[in-house]
């Protein structure tokens, strides 16, 4: 592979990460205005969780380019992509099996912390395969946030209130992970 083609890959990897992160940062915030009532305070949140969205992925793709023209980039194992199709495969097969464990003994409010758990811990590998660091921060602040979510829920059994711990600090942790990883390149 040529160095002029790695980079390319290399910055299609640094939009694509931008991007997922972004809109799941996204889904999070969301998730966690659902947590909130009354509506009106529930739109409260989800307008400005919109709007910081689309801020972030604004900034993240430009400071990704700008990483790319300063060739700051970081080079990737030849085998990153079967790796993360491997990590990603496996994370999608583990949030199945808790969503419907969880639905089956009768505690889908611990649904949330459950999946911000597996989406922690997929980070662990990406960040050795990646080459980046910022990926164990991710990742330990999302599983932090996880047993945050599942104390709440043991706690207090308030389904709303674990979707607002675990879907608040999960988008900032995202969001903040896109805009380091696109600013490191």
């Amino acid at each position: 592979m040529s160095a002029e083609s790695h980079t390319v890959n290399r910055r299609n990897g640094i939009t694509q990460g931008v991007f997922v992160m972004t809109g799941f940062g996204l889904f999070w915030a969301i998730l966690a205005a659902t947590g909130v009532s009354p509506a009106a305070a529930a739109i409260g949140l989800a307008v400005p969780a919109v709007a910081t969205a689309i801020a972030v992925l604004v900034v993240a793709l430009r400071w990704a380019a700008e990483s790319v023209a300063r060739g700051t980039t970081r080079r990737v194992a030849e085998h990153s992509r079967q790796v993360f199709t491997l990590v990603n495969v496996g994370q999608a097969v583990l949030i199945l099996i808790a969503v419907f464990g969880l639905v089956r003994a009768g505690h889908p409010g611990l649904i949330p912390a459950a999946v911000c758990l597996v989406v922690g811990l997929h980070f662990l590998p990406l960040a050795r395969v990646f080459d980046v660091r910022t990926y164990l921060a991710t990742g330990a602040l999302l599983i932090a946030v996880a047993v945050v979510g599942a104390v709440v829920y043991a706690a207090a059994s308030d389904d709303a209130l674990v979707r607002v711990v675990v879907g608040l600090p999960a988008a900032i942790a995202l969001w903040t992970s896109s805009l380091l990883i696109a600013r490191r390149g």
